[in-house]
């Protein structure tokens, strides 16, 4: 027998070895390592000491405020703490799986647009954005990700479109949101009436006259994106009219009083939207996402209603 010659008994040591070695690594993919809870603690610790240096480092402009300092901080230090925070996200949900891998379903998600039966328009417009503090704009970019969010989960989902996505809008989403760019919706920079022909175009306004009742694919539904705590009242109808577009409001008080005022969030009118595109019914898509504090009552009569 040659030295390069295993005897039986060697060969099943090896066999033995290496579905051991395969059993291990299959082990590694299929469950993850998990941190502990003391060595986040501990890693946060030490990127809060590198975050400590690097600001006592950072020269800032000479001719910089007090409050415009504090913001620049605040940004660099969320720059800096997001790779951290992603990680203890991660780490709180590989625990929460291993503990209890029923809780932590799969997500779903619908078709992509192009595939999608749904034709209907929808554009969120983003020209109010000069109107808007820091604080509501971002408001509004949390609004914008919600309405994303709940498109992307639905069957077939609605064709959205983001326009006038330009200034502080545009600034909060690329400094703020990694990845908006590959969202699966229609990102513009220009305006409605650049893209559209204004017959096309039904703004959405809480204070117009006329009642929608369903979708045509042949327009594009507006909302504005504006958040405003009322201060500017009735501006995006107004707007609406100067530009020759049609507008409409939501069916809400043909089925139910509200105890507050009729304007929406743009989420919740997405939602409503979404939703009726789903029931096909307008009490139903209103029930189910006004919420509570709205003081939502419904009208006796909303059966038939419905049908008329």
């Amino acid at each position: 027998m040659t030295d390069q010659e295993e005897t039986p008994c060697q060969n099943n040591t090896s066999l033995v070895l290496a579905d051991k070695i395969a059993e291990d690594k299959s082990k590694l993919s299929t469950e993850p390592a998990i941190c502990s809870q003391e060595e986040l603690d501990t890693m946060y610790k030490n990127v809060q000491k590198e975050f400590d240096i690097f600001i006592s480092q950072y020269k800032f402009p000479d001719d910089i405020s007090k409050s415009g300092k504090k913001k620049l901080v605040k940004k660099l230090q969320f720059d800096f703490f997001k790779p951290i925070k992603r990680k203890i996200e991660r780490e709180k949900l590989k625990r929460k799986k291993a503990n209890n891998p029923q809780s932590c379903p799969k997500r779903r998600k619908g078709n992509k647009l192009c595939d999608s039966k749904n034709k209907v328009r929808i554009a969120v417009d983003c020209s109010f954005d000069d109107l808007m503090s820091e604080k509501d704009i971002i408001k509004l970019s949390k609004q914008i990700q919600r309405c994303y969010a709940i498109n992307r989960h639905m069957d077939d989902p609605l064709q959205l479109h983001l326009t006038n996505l330009q200034g502080k809008t545009l600034d909060r989403l690329d400094n703020f949101l990694d990845g908006y760019k590959n969202w699966d919706m229609h990102l513009k920079t220009e305006s409605l009436i650049e893209l559209f022909q204004p017959s096309e175009v039904v703004y959405l306004c809480a204070e117009s006259e006329n009642l929608l009742s369903t979708f045509d694919e042949s327009k594009i539904y507006a909302i504005g994106g504006f958040v405003d705590h009322n201060a500017h009242k009735g501006l995006a109808y107004e707007r609406a009219k100067n530009a020759g577009f049609q507008h409409a409001r939501l069916p809400i008080d043909k089925f139910f009083t509200l105890a507050t005022r009729k304007v929406l969030t743009v989420c919740h009118v997405f939602e409503i939207i979404s939703n009726f595109c789903i029931t096909d019914s307008w009490t139903s898509a209103i029930e189910k996402t006004i919420p509570e504090r709205k003081g939502l009552e419904a009208k006796t009569d909303n059966d038939e209603l419905e049908q008329n």
